[in-house]
């Protein structure tokens, strides 16, 4: 078989038109053979002979390609190979699977995307739409180029194929960059709420209970000042002073008794005051006890939180994008090898 070098690659249908228009429809070549004669690579070409024997386009004998159909179509050879001939080439449908792939391969980009846009500005907080454009734009880049890749993997220079992988890499790192950031700043903006709520409040509701406090045990104080003068008193075998200081001391010690009972209300009032505190912050720690419990499961102290806290955001930014990639490729992958 005497070879020549096409101006471009064929299709598949102008290499079986090829194959039909040998002499009686028969071709003594290896699939490294053919792959030259119509600028594919091996691999290319021995798939697709597998496929168009599967299809009964073609049989083969030992070396011997014969095509089932022959035809002799209009071919001119210069310093290329062009074929007129058009020949109808079977192409499976994508089936359920590869269709769910794709369509939650986007929509983890898209949840990816806006995770790591957000983050990003809030990292450059001073270029807001700036950021918001570039991210988006990269992100559809990264999306495109691995498609690309997955549709022309064989084809493709190895320079130009080891210039997009790694910037696909690269641009999956910015993105976990600005996930990471993204889910962070919840966390710690949620925190940094809490805790300045209830903080407030704890501060507030101490400092009157200590003042509450005091005033209560003074009054108890001097109560107590006129019952030991009165019992006094009375030790010392002078009744008749003990009746006049208790006559003296009475409406005294009524309205301190009096104001007492008021004071006293007003400490029971701050205590649930400080109860209900102490609710709310328990029910804000509630918010991070699956945290909690993560951290005591993997040998942490329970009340470290930030570092279980990074750990999980962490395993988040792996999962996410790359997995959006990966779902990507397979569905491509897939596709592109059902069309070979």
């Amino acid at each position: 078989m005497t070879e020549t070098v096409p101006n471009r690659p064929f299709d598949e249908a102008e290499a079986l038109a090829w194959l039909r228009s040998q002499p009686d429809g028969r071709v003594t070549a290896s699939a490294a053979e053919l792959g030259r004669e119509w600028g594919w690579n091996r691999m290319r070409a021995g798939r697709r002979l597998r496929a168009w024997e599967q299809a009964g386009n073609i049989r083969r004998n030992a070396e011997e390609i014969i095509a089932t159909t022959s035809v002799t179509p209009a071919i001119t050879e210069s310093a290329g190979v062009a074929v007129t001939h058009e020949a109808t080439v079977t192409r499976r449908s994508m089936t359920p699977v590869k269709l769910a792939a794709f369509m939650v391969a986007l929509l983890l980009a898209c949840v990816s995307a806006a995770f790591s846009i957000d983050g990003l500005t809030a990292i450059f907080a001073g270029a807001f739409w700036p950021v918001i454009i570039m991210g988006a734009t990269l992100e559809a880049g990264k999306l495109v180029a691995a498609a690309w890749l997955t549709e022309n993997w064989y084809t493709a220079p190895a320079l130009l194929r080891l210039i997009l992988v790694a910037m696909i890499g690269l641009m999956m790192s910015l993105n976990a960059v600005g996930v990471f950031g993204f889910l962070t700043k919840a966390h710690l903006d949620h925190m940094v709420t809490v805790d300045l709520a209830l903080a407030d409040k704890v501060a507030d509701t101490e400092a009157r209970l200590a003042i509450q406090g005091q005033t209560v045990a003074d009054l108890d104080r001097r109560i107590a000042q006129i019952d030991a003068a009165i019992e006094e008193s009375t030790r010392l075998g002078r009744p008749v002073g003990a009746m006049t200081i208790a006559d003296q001391k009475r409406r005294d010690r009524a309205d301190i008794v009096a104001t007492r009972q008021r004071e006293a209300g007003v400490l029971a009032n701050l205590q649930i005051d400080k109860a209900r505190v102490d609710a709310q912050r328990r029910r804000a720690e509630a918010d991070v006890g699956p945290v909690r419990y993560l951290a005591e499961l993997i040998g942490m102290p329970s009340a470290d939180l930030e570092r279980p806290v990074r750990m999980l955001t962490l395993a988040l930014v792996v999962v996410l994008d790359p997995m959006a990639v990966v779902l990507l490729l397979a569905a491509g992958a897939n596709a592109s090898a059902s069309s070979r």
